[in-house]
Protein backbone atom coordinates (compact mmCIF):
# COMPACT_ATOMS: atom_id res chain seq x y z
CA UNK A 1 0.00 0.00 0.00
CA UNK A 2 1.86 3.60 -1.14
CA UNK A 3 1.43 6.61 1.49
CA UNK A 4 -1.07 8.56 -0.02
CA UNK A 5 -3.56 5.34 0.03
CA UNK A 6 -2.79 4.76 3.50
CA UNK A 7 -3.09 8.42 4.47
CA UNK A 8 -6.06 8.83 2.97
CA UNK A 9 -7.60 5.99 4.97
CA UNK A 10 -5.99 6.76 8.14
CA UNK A 11 -8.40 10.07 6.97
CA UNK A 12 -11.31 7.99 7.62
CA UNK A 13 -13.44 7.84 10.48
CA UNK A 14 -13.87 4.36 9.89
CA UNK A 15 -10.67 3.42 10.70
CA UNK A 16 -10.46 5.93 13.68
CA UNK A 17 -8.53 4.27 16.66
CA UNK A 18 -6.11 1.63 14.45
CA UNK A 19 -2.61 2.70 14.34
CA UNK A 20 -0.81 2.34 11.05
CA UNK A 21 0.23 -1.17 11.17
CA UNK A 22 -2.95 -2.18 12.53
CA UNK A 23 -4.32 -0.61 9.57
CA UNK A 24 -2.30 -2.19 7.11
CA UNK A 25 -2.38 -5.91 8.50
CA UNK A 26 -6.66 -5.56 8.12
CA UNK A 27 -6.04 -4.31 4.21
CA UNK A 28 -3.91 -7.24 3.68
CA UNK A 29 -6.60 -9.59 4.51
CA UNK A 30 -9.29 -7.97 2.33
CA UNK A 31 -9.70 -7.26 -1.42
CA UNK A 32 -9.49 -4.01 -3.14
CA UNK A 33 -8.41 -1.39 -5.93
CA UNK A 34 -7.96 2.11 -6.16
CA UNK A 35 -9.46 3.45 -9.04
CA UNK A 36 -8.21 6.92 -10.47
CA UNK A 37 -11.19 9.46 -11.49
CA UNK A 38 -10.38 12.71 -13.79
CA UNK A 39 -12.54 15.63 -13.23
CA UNK A 40 -15.86 15.05 -14.77
CA UNK A 41 -15.55 11.04 -15.15
CA UNK A 42 -18.79 9.32 -13.42
CA UNK A 43 -18.03 6.59 -10.73
CA UNK A 44 -21.86 5.76 -10.65
CA UNK A 45 -25.30 6.87 -12.38
CA UNK A 46 -28.10 7.39 -9.73
CA UNK A 47 -30.12 3.99 -9.64
CA UNK A 48 -26.65 1.52 -10.49
CA UNK A 49 -26.55 -1.67 -8.25
CA UNK A 50 -24.52 -0.45 -4.72
CA UNK A 51 -22.03 -3.46 -4.59
CA UNK A 52 -18.39 -1.62 -3.10
CA UNK A 53 -17.99 0.74 -0.20
CA UNK A 54 -16.05 3.30 -1.76
CA UNK A 55 -13.35 5.82 0.48
CA UNK A 56 -12.39 8.77 -1.22
CA UNK A 57 -8.25 8.57 -0.89
CA UNK A 58 -7.56 11.88 -2.45
CA UNK A 59 -9.46 14.51 -4.46
CA UNK A 60 -13.23 15.96 -4.27
CA UNK A 61 -16.29 13.77 -5.60
CA UNK A 62 -19.76 15.13 -5.36
CA UNK A 63 -22.80 13.43 -5.03
CA UNK A 64 -25.78 14.81 -6.91
CA UNK A 65 -29.43 14.91 -7.58
CA UNK A 66 -30.29 15.26 -10.89
CA UNK A 67 -34.09 15.67 -12.31
CA UNK A 68 -35.05 14.42 -15.67
CA UNK A 69 -35.21 18.02 -16.99
CA UNK A 70 -31.72 18.16 -15.75
CA UNK A 71 -32.06 20.38 -12.59
CA UNK A 72 -29.08 19.68 -10.74
CA UNK A 73 -29.01 19.17 -6.89
CA UNK A 74 -25.26 18.92 -5.23
CA UNK A 75 -26.51 16.78 -2.24
CA UNK A 76 -22.67 16.70 -0.69
CA UNK A 77 -19.36 17.00 -1.26
CA UNK A 78 -16.92 14.42 -0.16
CA UNK A 79 -13.20 14.64 0.42
CA UNK A 80 -10.15 12.23 1.46
CA UNK A 81 -11.62 10.31 4.13
CA UNK A 82 -15.00 10.28 3.67
CA UNK A 83 -17.27 7.18 2.48
CA UNK A 84 -19.79 7.98 -0.68
CA UNK A 85 -23.47 6.05 0.24
CA UNK A 86 -21.91 3.81 2.82
CA UNK A 87 -25.96 2.89 3.95
CA UNK A 88 -27.18 1.66 0.79
CA UNK A 89 -24.37 -1.30 0.54
CA UNK A 90 -26.17 -3.17 3.33
CA UNK A 91 -29.70 -2.68 1.58
CA UNK A 92 -31.49 -5.29 -0.24
CA UNK A 93 -30.82 -4.64 -3.88
CA UNK A 94 -29.28 -1.05 -2.65
CA UNK A 95 -28.72 1.29 -5.55
CA UNK A 96 -27.02 4.67 -5.01
CA UNK A 97 -29.44 7.04 -4.66
CA UNK A 98 -27.18 10.00 -6.51
CA UNK A 99 -24.75 10.23 -9.42
CA UNK A 100 -21.41 10.56 -7.97
CA UNK A 101 -18.36 12.20 -10.14
CA UNK A 102 -15.05 13.72 -9.63
CA UNK A 103 -14.87 17.10 -9.14
CA UNK A 104 -10.97 17.24 -9.56
CA UNK A 105 -8.62 14.56 -10.21
CA UNK A 106 -9.06 11.71 -7.37
CA UNK A 107 -8.38 8.24 -5.70
CA UNK A 108 -10.99 6.47 -4.93
CA UNK A 109 -10.45 2.55 -3.10
CA UNK A 110 -12.98 0.48 -3.56
CA UNK A 111 -13.88 -2.73 -1.20
CA UNK A 112 -16.16 -5.12 -1.59
CA UNK A 113 -19.65 -6.05 -0.05
CA UNK A 114 -18.41 -9.31 1.52
CA UNK A 115 -14.56 -7.76 2.28
CA UNK A 116 -16.38 -5.32 4.07
CA UNK A 117 -18.29 -7.21 6.03
CA UNK A 118 -15.42 -8.99 7.22
CA UNK A 119 -13.30 -5.99 8.25
CA UNK A 120 -16.35 -5.33 10.59
CA UNK A 121 -16.54 -8.96 12.10
CA UNK A 122 -12.49 -8.84 12.25
CA UNK A 123 -12.09 -5.88 13.71
CA UNK A 124 -15.54 -4.07 16.44
CA UNK A 125 -14.37 -0.81 16.42
CA UNK A 126 -14.26 -0.69 12.92
CA UNK A 127 -18.37 -2.34 13.11
CA UNK A 128 -18.65 0.85 15.81
CA UNK A 129 -17.30 3.28 13.51
CA UNK A 130 -19.67 2.88 10.83
CA UNK A 131 -22.57 3.06 13.26
CA UNK A 132 -21.36 6.40 13.83
CA UNK A 133 -20.87 7.42 10.04
CA UNK A 134 -24.53 6.02 9.26
CA UNK A 135 -25.69 8.25 12.00
CA UNK A 136 -23.86 11.49 11.02
CA UNK A 137 -25.19 10.88 7.59
CA UNK A 138 -28.84 10.50 8.76
CA UNK A 139 -28.60 13.96 11.06
CA UNK A 140 -26.90 15.78 7.38
CA UNK A 141 -29.72 14.25 5.22
CA UNK A 142 -32.34 15.59 7.54
CA UNK A 143 -30.86 19.09 7.65
CA UNK A 144 -30.83 18.84 3.56
CA UNK A 145 -34.17 17.85 3.57
CA UNK A 146 -34.77 20.60 5.76
CA UNK A 147 -32.77 23.63 3.50
CA UNK A 148 -34.66 22.08 0.30
CA UNK A 149 -37.85 23.28 1.58
CA UNK A 150 -36.93 26.60 2.60
CA UNK A 151 -37.55 29.78 0.23
CA UNK A 152 -34.74 31.57 -1.82
CA UNK A 153 -33.95 34.11 0.71
CA UNK A 154 -34.31 31.62 3.68
CA UNK A 155 -31.51 29.63 1.39
CA UNK A 156 -29.11 32.40 1.00
CA UNK A 157 -29.93 33.46 4.69
CA UNK A 158 -28.77 30.18 5.61
CA UNK A 159 -25.74 29.91 3.94
CA UNK A 160 -24.50 33.52 4.80
CA UNK A 161 -25.17 32.90 8.61
CA UNK A 162 -23.23 29.56 8.25
CA UNK A 163 -20.09 31.01 6.49
CA UNK A 164 -20.00 33.99 9.55
CA UNK A 165 -20.10 31.41 11.73
CA UNK A 166 -17.48 29.06 10.10
CA UNK A 167 -15.16 32.41 8.92
CA UNK A 168 -15.28 33.49 12.22
CA UNK A 169 -15.99 37.07 10.49
CA UNK A 170 -18.40 38.80 8.86
CA UNK A 171 -16.35 39.36 5.87
CA UNK A 172 -16.67 36.04 4.03
CA UNK A 173 -15.17 34.32 1.39
CA UNK A 174 -17.50 32.36 -0.80
CA UNK A 175 -15.07 29.60 -1.55
CA UNK A 176 -17.22 28.28 -4.84
CA UNK A 177 -18.53 29.48 -7.75
CA UNK A 178 -22.45 30.82 -8.43
CA UNK A 179 -23.06 27.67 -10.16
CA UNK A 180 -21.87 25.34 -7.85
CA UNK A 181 -23.47 27.49 -4.70
CA UNK A 182 -26.28 27.28 -6.47
CA UNK A 183 -26.74 23.46 -7.03
CA UNK A 184 -25.62 23.11 -3.14
CA UNK A 185 -28.93 25.07 -2.24
CA UNK A 186 -31.08 23.31 -5.23
CA UNK A 187 -32.05 26.55 -6.73
CA UNK A 188 -31.25 28.10 -10.00
CA UNK A 189 -28.11 30.02 -10.78
CA UNK A 190 -30.06 33.15 -11.79
CA UNK A 191 -32.78 32.62 -8.51
CA UNK A 192 -29.31 32.99 -6.55
CA UNK A 193 -27.88 35.95 -8.47
CA UNK A 194 -31.51 37.61 -8.59
CA UNK A 195 -31.17 37.52 -4.29
CA UNK A 196 -27.90 38.65 -3.68
CA UNK A 197 -28.50 41.47 -5.98
CA UNK A 198 -31.59 42.38 -3.75
CA UNK A 199 -29.74 42.12 -0.61
CA UNK A 200 -27.50 43.61 -1.79
CA UNK A 201 -29.86 46.60 -2.81
CA UNK A 202 -31.18 46.64 0.34
CA UNK A 203 -27.74 47.47 2.09
CA UNK A 204 -27.48 44.05 3.97
CA UNK A 205 -24.30 42.67 1.84
CA UNK A 206 -21.65 43.93 -0.39
CA UNK A 207 -20.46 42.00 -2.83
CA UNK A 208 -16.82 42.09 -4.24
CA UNK A 209 -16.02 39.32 -6.73
CA UNK A 210 -15.96 36.06 -4.27
CA UNK A 211 -15.68 38.48 -1.03
CA UNK A 212 -18.97 38.62 0.68
CA UNK A 213 -19.37 41.43 3.32
CA UNK A 214 -22.29 41.65 5.54
CA UNK A 215 -23.14 44.83 5.93
CA UNK A 216 -26.70 44.69 8.38
CA UNK A 217 -27.05 40.98 9.03
CA UNK A 218 -30.74 41.92 10.39
CA UNK A 219 -31.61 42.65 6.99
CA UNK A 220 -31.32 39.23 5.91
Amino acid sequence: MDIDTLNGLKACTLFKGLADDELIQLMHKVRYRVHVYERGDVLTLAGAPCRHANIVVSGEMSAKLISPSGHVIRMDLHHAGQLLAPAFLFIKDGAYPVTIEAEKTSRVLRIGADDLRSMLQMEPRIAMNLVGILANNIHFLTKKVGLLSMTVREKVAAYIKTEIKRQGSTSITVTMSRQKLADEMGIQKYSLQRCLHELQEEGAIHINGRQMDVVNLALI
